[in-house]
């Protein structure tokens, strides 16, 4: 049943919209991120990144080759079973049996989500500094600037 449940997850053409995952959902996007080895974590974002290049909005980007989908998902296929049968077999149980009708897709989400978050981070004071216009970028930097002055003492 586990493996069952891990192919629905595999197979998810685009993550959830749902900005409210369940608990459970939840609970099993983080245990397989917390226990993703630095390849693991490699793979998985290819997996993010092939997932989400299925989206019409990606393809008018860039295209991926059929082969590269196939390779990158059955690498992540291997990590996946292997952590929703062992490390996190309890977690995955729980999204089956309490949120199965979107429970695999919201964990897909939140395992999507922490991947990206964590190789996003060194780069969104460039990104975001190429996207906002100046005025708008002092403004947030004034913000970051302030907030310390608008903090209670402890």
């Amino acid at each position: 049943m586990i493996k069952k449940a891990f192919l629905a997850l595999v197979s998810c053409a685009v993550f959830s919209a749902s900005c409210y995952a369940g608990q459970y959902a939840q609970a099993l996007g983080d245990c397989v991120y917390d226990n993703l080895s630095r390849e693991d974590k490699n793979v998985m974002t290819q997996w993010a990144f092939v997932t989400l290049g299925k989206t019409d909005a990606a393809k008018q980007i860039t295209v991926i080759p059929e082969s590269k989908n196939k390779q990158v998902n059955k690498e992540a296929k291997k990590r996946m079973t292997r952590l929703m049968t062992e490390a996190c077999a309890r977690e995955a149980a729980n999204v089956a049996l309490h949120e199965s009708k979107s429970g695999l897709q919201d964990a897909a989400a939140q395992l999507g989500i922490r991947l990206a978050k964590e190789q996003l981070k060194d780069k969104t004071d460039e990104a975001l500094a190429n996207l906002l216009n100046p005025g708008t970028a002092n403004v947030l930097r004034g913000a970051e600037v302030l907030k310390g002055f608008f903090k209670k003492p402890q």
